[in-house]
């Protein structure tokens, strides 16, 4: 008896420390763990490279998972372009925008610069983009390229991350309506540029939030 009785309260002990560590985890009724509070969104790509080149080369950008990807890749948010093939003056351009020998389009992505110029302590500084109602709108991102319609001019060789550098904010238009469910910003610093044998190399450093919060702050950089 004096067994038994032993046994069913290391029993009870058992059921009643399981329950509580279920309840402190936050488990709802499924038995799934709800996600915290404190999970910002926040995803930091510290160096993303592109190439320009003729063909199917590796010169466009899928921002919403930080991977450099072909030309000719549907899943493309954007394209690093050069202004009229001379391999000079580039942009990044909204992916859905093909250029004379694509025949495959990516997501639309809409562009706005938010600092003509930022060394890289500053830009690791941003947490939000600024607006004046902290409610971003398709009104925060006026242009399909970060020329701007000339407004704030191209990409060139040589850029170094000790330069300062424009600082671009992005809303993922297309991946946002056809995948995600919910809007999907971020910012974008270029980090470098240089011609390596006659080929333009450039590289961007990216931050999104994938929960749709105007909000950037990361703390690993």
């Amino acid at each position: 008896m004096q067994f038994l009785t032993k046994f069913k309260y290391t029993l009870a002990l058992f059921l009643a420390v399981g329950l509580s560590f279920a309840v402190l985890n936050g488990c709802d009724d499924a038995g799934n763990v709800i996600t915290p509070t404190s999970d910002s969104g926040v995803v930091h790509f510290d160096s993303i490279g592109v190439t320009d080149g003729i063909g199917n080369v590796m010169n466009s950008i899928n921002l919403y998972n930080g991977t450099t990807v072909e030309r000719d890749s549907a899943s493309k948010d954007a394209n690093l372009t050069d202004s009229a093939g001379q391999f000079i003056n580039y942009m990044l351009r909204s992916g859905d925008l093909t250029d004379l020998f694509s025949r495959v389009q990516g997501f639309q992505t809409r562009f706005n610069r938010i600092y003509a110029s930022m060394t890289q302590a500053q830009f690791d500084t941003i947490t939000v983009i600024p607006d004046s109602d902290n409610n971003l709108t398709e009104l925060d991102f006026t242009s399909d390229d970060t020329y701007g319609n000339g407004a704030w001019g191209y990409f060139n060789a040589p850029m170094s991350t000790s330069d300062s550098r424009p600082v671009f904010s992005f809303w993922l238009k297309g991946t946002s309506a056809n995948f995600i469910g919910r809007n999907v910003y971020g910012i974008l610093i270029p980090r470098e540029a240089s011609v390596v044998g006659g080929t333009y190399r450039m590289s961007f450093e990216v931050k999104i939030n994938t929960k749709g919060y105007n909000y950037f702050k990361h703390d690993m950089h």
